[in-house]
């Protein structure tokens, strides 16, 4: 699931599996985080008479079953048979609930499209890079695609592009950027593209596509003025100054303490990494 769940219910050795993403759970609390992280895939589908039949016989929560049967048979509201299922466990606060459940206002009623582009904004707004690339491929995968206006289309790809910067580097999303602004037209997918030409020294084409989209010389300004001042900043950040002094004691010849905070350096990656 994901990380460490720990279960104080029953834990069955026949999990329950959803079809629309391939996980499996083995427990009410495991089928609470499922239902946390996967909002916006919740609808009227999910509450099947198999998963009310996996919770009775598979969990022993027959109580429960009954009366999530019952609400199923009212034709009670989303909201209502989600609550049930997250009061069978004590997995999250009162506080998460009515978060999970305020959620739920803004997205029941929302195409698939627009709440898997929310899932996929979500996951890059947390800094969850990889997962964020997977959601927005799917989308533009979808046929539900069609129905997005060129301006959507390219936002999609903008985002994209900056999850990429992250995992693969410049180069694959700076095409992504350029892909974003011939769709979207929107400055902000424009001067990404560009800082990343820039970044890139890849001067010709910084010049050529400059001239292709008719750019004014304040924004042209704008941009070489903004890459200097992080230029400049980035000498003095704290990460600079750590790697100037790797390199200082190196030069020394102070080997046991260059390697020793050298493996501090990279264990601090590590672990921003692992939080992801």
């Amino acid at each position: 699931m994901g990380k460490l769940i720990l279960c104080s219910g029953v834990r069955t050795k026949r999990p329950y599996g959803f079809t629309s993403t391939g996980m499996r759970v083995y427990s009410i609390e495991e089928l609470c985080y499922y239902l946390y992280h996967h909002v916006y895939l919740i609808d009227e589908g999910i509450f099947s008479d198999t998963l009310i039949d996996w919770i009775r016989s598979e969990l022993k929560l027959v109580d429960r079953a009954e009366k999530l049967k019952l609400l199923k048979a009212q034709k009670a509201d989303i909201k209502t048979m989600v609550t049930v299922i997250f009061c069978s466990a004590d997995y999250y606060s009162e506080y998460e609930i009515k978060s999970i459940l305020k959620m739920l206002d803004e997205i029941i009623g929302m195409p698939l499209i627009k709440r898997n582009c929310m899932k996929a904004n979500n996951c890059l707004k947390e800094g969850q890079y990889s997962e964020a690339v997977v959601e927005y491929e799917r989308i533009i995968a979808s046929q539900e695609a069609v129905n997005l206006t060129p301006e959507e289309y390219g936002d999609i790809l903008h985002n994209m592009a900056v999850a990429k910067v992250h995992i693969t580097g410049l180069k694959d999303a700076s095409e992504l950027f350029c892909q974003a602004y011939e769709r979207n037209h929107r400055e902000e997918s424009l001067r990404q593209y560009l800082y990343s030409l820039s970044l890139s020294n890849n001067d010709s084409l910084f010049q050529a596509k400059s001239e292709e989209y008719q750019i004014k010389d304040e924004l042209l300004s704008s941009i070489t003025s903004y890459l200097e001042q992080k230029s400049e900043e980035a000498k003095y950040s704290e990460k600079m100054v750590e790697l100037q002094h790797l390199i200082q004691r190196k030069t020394q010849g102070k080997m046991s303490e260059y390697y020793s905070n050298l493996d501090e350096v990279i264990d601090s990656w590590k672990s921003k990494v692992r939080q992801i």
